[in-house]
């Protein structure tokens, strides 16, 4: 084999190997756009998905294996100063309690144009990592307690950098959005307890004393979101993402303040809550 192709398999193998994002679908809607201008977008789907499949987010050796759940609109095209410029909406999601909406954003493609990740800014790949950093910062933190802050750091800083750019459209209120999300502790500290408590009780022998003092901990949160947020995203998206499983966990710790409290605050849900005192 020559030596050139035994780099190329090194390197392909190592993308595979240290790939964040596991699992990519991506969706674009084309509805808005002519047939003319349907060209500019050959294979465009494939280079998204391979743009997370094959790049390197996260600079710690343990594979995340996180899915994404990509879906744009293309909104518009129009020519700017010799190029062409496309506006879209996009939203991410892990298909679970992670859901990352941005409203419309301007960037510039060409016809086979590949993507690569780069430090500088650029009007999509930036905006690419932005969410990433955003999806593997929420994961990190139901591994340690506000685990996630380096990678929110790493959104923010995108997001400031792309607001002074030429491509600033709605750059602002997504730093003043991250931002806003990095700061809800009690979101991100409820997360945590959540998962640990999962943990605890998923090991062998279970943890039982360690499983009780984090639901605890959990449903204290549950009060304090109310309290200073009340009802509302993101806990909504968490709650309809991971209702089976707290009543699954209030069963085995004999826990049912937590189901009452639910059965008042998360009334969209109630009928799965019911379950804890119908089996």
């Amino acid at each position: 084999m020559k030596l050139y192709k035994i780099i190329i398999l090194i390197l392909t193998t190592l993308s595979i190997y240290t790939a964040q994002f596991s699992n990519v679908i991506v969706d674009i809607d084309y509805s808005n756009i002519s047939e003319n201008e349907m060209f500019i977008f050959e294979n465009f789907e494939d280079e998204i998905s391979s743009y997370f499949k094959n790049n390197y987010f996260y600079d710690d050796p343990d594979e995340l294996e996180l899915t994404l759940d990509i879906h744009f609109v293309i909104e518009s095209i129009y020519d700017r100063g010799g190029e062409k410029v496309i506006s879209a909406q996009i939203l991410f999601s892990n298909q679970k309690d992670q859901h990352h909406y941005s409203k419309s954003f301007d960037f510039s493609h060409n016809r086979g144009e590949a993507l690569y990740k780069t430090e500088m800014f650029h009007p999509l790949t930036s905006l690419l990592n932005c969410y990433a950093y955003m999806q593997i910062a929420y994961e990190l933190d139901t591994y340690e307690y506000l685990g996630g802050n380096k990678f929110f750091l790493k959104a923010q800083q995108i997001a400031s950098d792309a607001k002074n750019s030429s491509y600033s459209r709605n750059w602002q209120s997504r730093l003043k959005k991250i931002r806003k999300q990095t700061e809800q502790h009690i979101y991100r500290e409820l997360r945590y307890n959540f998962w640990v408590t999962i943990d605890a009780l998923d090991s062998s022998p279970v943890k039982l004393e360690e499983a009780k003092k984090f639901i605890n901990e959990f449903y204290a949160n549950l009060i304090d979101y109310d309290e200073y947020y009340g009802y509302g995203k993101p806990l909504t998206q968490f709650l309809n993402a991971y209702s089976y499983e707290i009543v699954n966990i209030a069963k085995q710790l004999h826990f049912p303040q937590i189901i009452d409290y639910l059965l008042i605050y998360d009334e969209h849900n109630s009928i799965i809550y019911q379950k804890y005192y119908q089996d």
